[in-house]
């Protein structure tokens, strides 16, 4: 759970007056986690279910209406004006939100808004937005989780469904299933019931947890990257033998190069990896380039260039022609990544 949410739950009490809940954030995943966060917290107070209206650019007649109408329940109406995008709406429409957020009277507003970059997010229309939010409820601009936040929610998922993962067991999914909260959400609730609502031990894991490609290549990429010649062609042979695509394995493949030469160049004109993160329109967690930093430091930054050049061509040579032994060429190309590790 990110710090804002904490912020948020720690405040609930105290927001239950609130006019506005506002979220921002340049990922639209993110502001998808915090509605469906808030409508949570909202479901378990009672009371009907809230109107959404959809941006990116809302008819401001039609929010009129929805705030205004007096809720069947007595209570406050809830409202969700969903992924606004303020860049896209004219000054008028902002300052026209931003005074609705002190008015309202019969509702409740949460408003999630998408920002295409960093700038967008300091402009003057952000700006009042979330500073007439924060003056009438709960204003805060949402980052990418961290691997500590991730394997946090998985835990507190396993909480609420009775159970709790073992020491290492939440790791050791999070390793296999790669950082998509959804999905991570998903395979919790399938091993809490495997598990008979007990513990959810890393033996429960490795044995029913989801298999998908990218988990699985990232093993590889780690036995390549650690110069593990034999190991590396037998988890190559393990990817083919379970029916997974060559071709999908090279993009697997692929796209980890292309991250570790992304924290590369990036460490090389002193952006962090939350900035690459940013800049490269990364969605999620940033748990995937911090693995990717951490696998680069075996290459220099020309190797990293030769690993994606040649998975580059092996993806043109597998599709091009549909005859060739996929499986030779898969593992000529492993052989040659691993020849290309040396010292930064």
């Amino acid at each position: 759970m990110t710090s804002s949410f904490k912020q948020l739950n720690a405040r609930w009490a105290e927001l239950q007056n609130a006019s506005v809940l506002y979220f921002s954030a340049l990922d639209a995943n993110l502001l998808r986690e915090a509605e469906k966060h808030v409508v949570s917290r909202w479901r378990q107070e009672g009371g009907e279910e809230p109107t959404r209206l959809d941006g990116p650019v809302p008819d401001f007649g039609e929010v009129i209406a929805a705030t205004g109408a007096i809720s069947l329940f007595g209570g406050s109406r809830h409202v969700i004006l969903r992924e606004i995008v303020p860049a896209s709406m004219g000054d008028k429409d902002v300052k026209e939100l931003a005074d609705l957020f002190s008015e309202l009277e019969n509702a409740v507003l949460l408003v999630t808004a998408l920002y295409k970059d960093k700038r967008a997010m300091t402009s003057k229309k952000a700006k009042m937005l979330s500073e007439a939010a924060a003056q009438n409820g709960f204003a805060a601009e949402l980052k990418p989780h961290s691997k500590t936040e991730v394997l946090e929610m998985v835990q507190q998922v396993a909480e609420g469904l009775g159970t709790a993962f073992a020491p290492g067991a939440a790791e050791e999914l999070l390793e296999r299933a790669g950082a998509d909260l959804h999905l991570l959400e998903k395979e919790t609730e399938k091993l809490a019931a495997i598990s008979g609502y007990g513990r959810i031990d890393s033996e429960l894991v490795r044995r029913y947890g989801v298999r998908n490609v990218e988990a699985d290549v990232f093993e590889l990429v780690r036995l390549i990257t650690a110069g593990r010649k034999a190991p590396a062609q037998e988890k190559l042979s393990e990817l083919l033998a379970l029916r997974h695509e060559p071709i999908a394995i090279t993009g697997a493949l692929g796209g980890s190069f292309v991250d570790m030469l992304r924290v590369r160049t990036g460490a090389e004109s002193r952006h962090s990896v939350s900035q690459v993160f940013l800049d490269m329109h990364y969605k999620g967690s940033e748990y995937r380039l911090t693995k990717a930093e951490e696998n680069a430091r075996r290459y220099a930054t020309a190797a990293l260039e030769q690993g994606v050049l040649l998975l580059a061509e092996l993806d043109g040579a597998l599709k091009s022609n549909p005859l060739t032994d996929k499986a030779i060429l898969l593992q000529a190309a492993v052989a040659r990544l691993i020849q290309l590790r040396g010292s930064v």
